[in-house]
């Protein structure tokens, strides 16, 4: 009985043993571990999440690596991500940011592409820009187009154009909104590298901030508010929001084809993920770019080229109490080299921005800190201020700061003290140089005068062996009299 007992504790104890050992063989296999998952493990475990995107991708904003692709290169509808396009061409052609408070009329052909705004209204082009990359709205995104183009078609050309720009082979558009069209298509690659284009305008990663936007409609009599909560599931969806979410947009294409196009972008341990899933269901897409975002943060390559928070160079602010602002990197700067490059195809580049103007907060973007593979811009690092610039006296806009303001005037007027002392001092030589000569005459007169005197004492009335007479006292004190009337003429 009792042998049969510690038969049985024996097979056990084997069991929990070889139990253990399973599980941690398991685990591992689902690890998200860089080493332990390549080539068709990574398929086996992309496959396990279920992704329902027909084409998806995760690339690196920070160094353009590819970290997960799936069909990337499918041409598929872009949907929602025109957008971003559009929002860059408007950017690029508007003139100041006094421009975002002109408004735009609505008219009858603006309501073909939607519903939010009725005709004869007029919308500011700044809650236009807000309405189309918070909320997504298309209507905002055609009437943009008309405003910054003389036609529709115009603006698309342009968008073309920046596809080329980006270098971007596989994408065309055929309108500013993402409407469907069989003439226009873009890859998940493709819309990748706009969403990491789009990243670099600050105007776009303001609006990408907000959750929700109003904005105001008005006509002569009434006016009224129009609200729109982000279409970024990321931070406005069902789950809890995305600790490490940085902006994106998103929208379900509708007729003929009730799928999602999404593109987002998130920031963990200074390394830019973004991610882009094309024809998704929409109720799963905030789960899906949560998920990939994770997983190919274990994955991404961290070659570090540029510590966070180093001074790199200095920024000229017009119109500001200090005219040179220190530029400091805002994050880690990272770079990607395929296995079979060299690093010495590493190269950065500061660039610092131009026509900066006073006031600025902490933090503006003043430059950027580019990071080159190859002579190929692979990503960058926003170059920003640590204090605040107020604006400065007038001189400030001439690019004279308010220190130096200071130390000029000090200088002009010591030189103007300094001019002044110089004056007085000539002039009160030349008064002592008059009253030496004018004494020397007086005194002269006075010799001339006893000299007169003592012939008139001995009755000299002629010059005797002399050749010249002495001047009379009278014909000196008469050149006198009239040198002194000129003076005082002078």
């Amino acid at each position: 009985m009792f042998k049969n007992l510690r038969t049985l504790r024996i097979k056990s104890l084997m069991v929990a043993i070889i139990s253990a050992l399973a599980l941690s063989v398991l685990m591992s296999t689902i690890s998200f571990s860089v080493h332990a998952v390549s080539g068709s493990d990574l398929s086996k475990v992309l496959s396990g999440m279920g992704i329902s995107s027909s084409s998806y991708i995760v690339m690196s904003g920070s160094t353009s690596e590819v970290v997960i692709n799936q069909h990337a290169d499918r041409k598929m509808q872009p949907g929602n991500i025109a957008m971003l396009v559009t929002a860059m061409v408007f950017l690029d052609k508007m003139y100041n940011e006094e421009e975002l408070e002109n408004v735009v009329d609505i008219t009858e052909k603006l309501t073909e592409y939607g519903t939010t705004y009725k005709v004869g209204e007029s919308v500011k082009v700044g809650d236009l820009l807000n309405a189309m990359l918070i909320g997504g709205d298309r209507q905002s995104a055609e009437a943009l187009a008309r405003y910054s183009a003389s036609k529709r078609s115009v603006f698309v050309n342009e968008m073309n154009a920046k596809c080329m720009e980006l270098r971007i082979m596989d994408t065309q558009f055929a309108n500013p909104s993402g409407f469907y069209s069989t003439k226009q298509y873009s890859t998940a690659q493709d819309c990748a590298v706009i969403m990491q284009a789009a990243l670099r305008y600050e105007r776009i990663k303001e609006a990408f901030e907000e959750n929700r936007t109003a904005i105001t409609a008005s006509t002569r009599e009434v006016s009224r508010q129009i609200y729109f909560a982000a279409s970024n599931p990321l931070i406005n969806g069902s789950e809890e929001v995305y600790e490490h979410g940085k902006g994106g947009i998103a929208g379900s294409l509708g007729d003929p084809i009730n799928r999602a196009q999404y593109a987002g972008a998130a920031l963990k341990n200074d390394m830019q993920l973004i991610v882009v899933l094309m024809d998704s269901v929409d109720a799963k897409v905030g789960t899906e770019a949560r998920t990939l975002l994770d997983y190919a943060n274990t994955l991404v390559t961290r070659d570090e080229i540029v510590d966070a928070g180093k001074l790199a160079g200095y920024a000229i602010v017009r119109g500001g109490e200090k005219i040179r602002v220190a530029a400091y990197t805002e994050s880690k700067g990272f770079a990607y080299v395929p296995p079979e490059g060299s690093k010495e195809l590493i190269d950065t580049e500061i660039v610092m921005f131009k026509h900066l103007e006073a006031p600025l907060d902490k933090g503006a973007k003043v430059g950027e800190f580019r990071i080159f593979v190859a002579d190929e811009l692979k990503g960058t690092v926003d170059l920003v201020t640590k204090e605040k610039i107020q604006k400065g006296w007038l001189p400030s806009m001439i690019y004279i700061s308010n220190r130096a303001s200071i130390v000029i005037a000090a200088v002009l007027a010591f030189v103007l003290l300094l001019a002044l002392r110089i004056l007085y001092v000539k002039r009160k030589r030349r008064k002592m140089r008059e009253l030496r000569r004018r004494l020397q005459i007086r005194e002269l007169a006075m010799q001339q005068m006893e000299i007169d005197e003592d012939r008139r004492r001995r009755n000299w009335t002629y010059g005797g062996s002399y050749d010249k007479f002495a001047p009379r006292t009278s014909d000196i004190r008469k050149e006198a009299l009239e040198e002194a009337l000129r003076e005082e003429k002078q």
